[in-house]
């Protein structure tokens, strides 16, 4: 029997400077901040063919998960669903894309469950108008995505709470 705590495994997309943040939400909406990338960092995808933007796309996020939560593990934390959050499509792709790779998520990962929201970023960060494309989140933890996920997006202004996740130079 786990004596970990459960929280959201939450990650937030920002497919304009190709950039992705993931920190953990307990129930009462406390965040706490545990990885970043950098600027470009899942660019690799843009001048692709589609189903190479959605292979890619899968790959690179499902190594955000395994590292996100190795960390939460490591501060006897235990993810109880994972949620996508991303602050519109990803960019350069067709429309598809998105919801593609979401359906992927919430197909692939059985436990923890997934979903995956589109944040309409053109609100104030303390009211996210989120929308469901794809899976489900109970009331309870809906309410601590809503809850936290302002606190999120203020922190990742920061440097300070987050763990960077260097991207690899590519081999010429």
């Amino acid at each position: 029997m786990s004596n970990k705590r459960p929280v959201l495994l939450t990650v937030l997309i920002e497919p304009q400077s190709f950039r992705w943040y993931a920190a953990g939400i307990d129930l009462s909406g406390t965040v706490t901040p545990l990885l970043c990338s950098q600027k470009g960092n899942f660019a690799g995808y843009v001048d692709q063919p589609l189903d190479d933007q959605t292979s890619y796309l899968r790959h690179h996020l499902a190594g955000v998960l395994q590292r996100g939560c190795d960390r939460l593990w490591g501060r006897q934390e235990k993810p109880c669903q994972i949620v996508f959050v991303s602050e519109g499509e990803f960019q350069d792709a067709p429309p598809e894309l998105t919801s593609r790779v979401a359906e992927h998520f919430v197909e692939w990962m059985t436990s923890p469950p997934v979903v995956f929201f589109l944040r309409d970023s053109s609100h104030a960060v303390a009211d996210p108008p989120l929308t469901a494309i794809a899976g489900e989140i109970t009331p309870d933890w809906l309410d601590a995505v809503v809850t936290g996920l302002p606190q999120m997006i203020s922190q990742c202004s920061e440097d300070d709470p987050w763990e960077l996740i260097m991207t690899k130079p590519s081999v010429s």
